[in-house]
């Protein structure tokens, strides 16, 4: 048997996504190669090469672009709410993750003799069991519809019949799902995202202000956001790559200094 990964793709869910179509063009074809990476990495989606995260440089070179141009489009992505992120920073596909894990499930249970959460409930019948025989009856339950399939931005959504009972069983007090929701009007960065601030050489207070205000003001359902300290880090690292180079400052603040320095000599007329 081969090797390599196949996956059904929803063209219906890929066009309805909210956060996708809040995109780029080019952010969506940025999330679709790395989907693509994601889905021969190990564990299956995650954004892993050769069990790496990789860099901006080494994925710009991926996504065939430039470095700068490829920290814009995962930032884009982040602050949209397409993908997640692991406690040691690594991207990973909320969709493939939930889909590989129903995989791995059903191949368990296909092994142990099928779900046994439905296995001897409903065995099929062979003809001349009953009346009936293979064909049912008009008047017998319908199957029911086959249930959409999640988009990428419901993160939160509930899984499968069989594992939403699994869930239950081992946590029945697991936690809600976030939802998206506005940035209070009073909102101000925790100490953590202040301390991330300073890190990078942004000053906490005078982004804060200009944070809130721009978001406040923004309306749905951009303004509407899953995770804020997301969207915040996100604005802080633009910020930062703002600054000027101090390098290129050098020279001006020399300037500065001499010009201070002949400011204290006395003007010699007919000199």
């Amino acid at each position: 048997m081969s090797a390599r990964r196949w996956a059904k793709f929803w063209w219906q869910d890929w066009q309805r996504d909210p956060a996708l179509r809040m995109c780029s063009l080019a952010a969506r074809g940025a999330w679709i190669e790395m989907l693509c990476l994601m889905a021969d990495a190990d564990p299956v989606g995650h954004l892993l090469v050769n069990g790496r995260s990789p860099n901006m440089r080494q994925l710009s070179a991926v996504l065939g672009c430039s470095e700068r141009e490829a920290t814009k489009l995962v930032a884009e992505l982040e602050e949209n709410g397409v993908f997640s992120r692991s406690e040691d920073g690594t991207i990973f596909s909320r969709r493939m993750v939930r889909d590989k894990a129903i995989s791995d499930e059903a191949a368990a249970n296909g092994k142990k003799g099928g779900n046994p959460n439905i296995t001897g409930k409903g065995k099929r019948k062979v003809k001349g069991e009953d009346a009936e025989g293979l064909t049912p009856s008009l008047k017998a339950n319908a199957t029911p519809p086959l249930k959409h399939q999640e988009t990428e931005a419901e993160a939160d959504t509930e899984r499968t019949l069989s594992l939403r009972s699994s869930e239950r069983a081992q946590n029945p007090k697991s936690e809600k799902p976030k939802r998206a929701c506005r940035l209070p009007v009073d909102w101000k960065p925790s100490p953590e995202m202040a301390e991330f601030a300073r890190s990078n050489g942004v000053d906490p207070e005078r982004t804060a202000a200009v944070f809130r205000d721009y978001w406040v003001g923004v309306p749905d359902p951009k303004g509407r956001k899953v995770d804020w300290n997301a969207t915040w880090r996100n604005w802080v690292r633009r910020e930062d790559g703002m600054h000027p180079n101090p390098q290129r400052t050098a020279p001006s603040e020399r300037r500065i200094a001499v010009n201070a320095a002949w400011a204290g000599v006395p003007d010699i007329e007919g000199v």
